[in-house]
């Protein structure tokens, strides 16, 4: 049933005539008989009764006008519902990261934002990869800040950031013998899991250049303060990243892999939302605000070229 329709025949007979319901309703006359006709074939009555003076109601019509005027009120209060919804989600910015994203990243992103869109508030979530890949996918999230995965990436829009670097994270007193951490040293080794699914991004390292190593993985429910503590009291051995391990101040040796290896963390979000006005300004000031981070590293870099 077209409410549109209901409307208009309310419209109608409360004015008393097709010809000013149509000048009110930007209808033409004739665009709205046929309307009318259109309402009286699909329910099989006659509710109107037209006249030289005009249009009123039939029998069937007025034993049907409570229903006509109850679903023309609740279609109006469904379109201004869903009008405020509109309004809402798009002052609003549903946004997933990373503890560690959160912790180093998104202050000065989230700053930069507030500075370019005063308008829109920011509803902040941190979780693992499962956890905000699922979020993303079912519309509880907008977009968030994690590790590509491209088994989860189906039906998402990518936007690359920054690759950051997995290091060893080893007991203070280990034996080091040289900068880097040699992957295939990890065999045998106790090693402790983070939870929330990292080990999408850590297990690969175990693999690379078709060399199969075999840790004695423990896994674990700890956060990444709590991987680092325990390594820190000689439980085990780790891998995080560059960013998790950034103004960590346990008593632990951090050292580079080898061969060296990322993680590529970027913005996700559904391809039906990417044309978002506020995803796209959030993109642009990520982008920005890291960029201005890592440009002493970047030109650092040049300069030992």
């Amino acid at each position: 049933m077209d409410a549109k329709k209901i409307n208009a025949l309310l419209v109608s007979i409360d004015r008393g005539s097709l010809t000013a319901a149509a000048a009110e309703l930007g209808y033409t006359q004739s665009g709205l008989t046929h309307m009318m006709n259109a309402l009286e074939d699909e329910l099989g009555l006659n509710l109107l009764v037209r006249s030289k003076n005009g249009v009123h109601l039939s029998p069937a019509g007025q034993e049907l006008l409570p229903q006509m005027r109850a679903l023309a009120a609740a279609a109006s209060a469904l379109e201004e519902r869903a009008e405020r919804l509109r309004q809402r989600n798009f002052s609003t910015l549903r946004l997933g990261a990373y503890t560690s994203v959160a912790r180093q990243w998104l202050p000065a992103v989230l700053a930069e934002f507030r500075h370019t869109c005063p308008d829109t508030e920011v509803a902040m979530d941190v979780g693992g990869i499962m956890e905000i890949y699922d979020s993303i996918k079912n519309d509880k999230m907008d977009c968030a800040i994690v590790s590509f995965q491209e088994s989860l990436c189906q039906g998402l829009s990518w936007v690359p950031l920054r690759d950051d670097a997995l290091v060893a994270v080893l007991p203070g007193n280990y034996p080091l013998e040289s900068p880097a951490f040699p992957v295939k040293d990890f065999t045998d080794k106790e090693f402790l899991m983070p939870s929330a699914c990292f080990d999408l991004d850590i297990n690969p390292v175990f693999s690379m250049g078709g060399e199969k190593v075999s840790p004695r993985v423990r896994y674990t429910n700890l956060d990444d303060a709590a991987i680092v503590s325990m390594v820190e009291h000689g439980l085990g051995v780790s891998i995080l990243s560059e960013l998790v391990m950034q103004d960590m101040n346990n008593s632990v040796r951090v050292a580079p892999l080898s061969p060296p290896a990322w993680r590529a963390l970027g913005i996700i979000m559904s391809e039906r939302r990417q044309n978002d006005k506020n995803i796209k300004r959030f993109v642009k000031c990520a982008h920005t605000v890291i960029n201005r981070m890592y440009r002493g590293e970047r030109e650092k870099e040049k300069k030992s070229m």
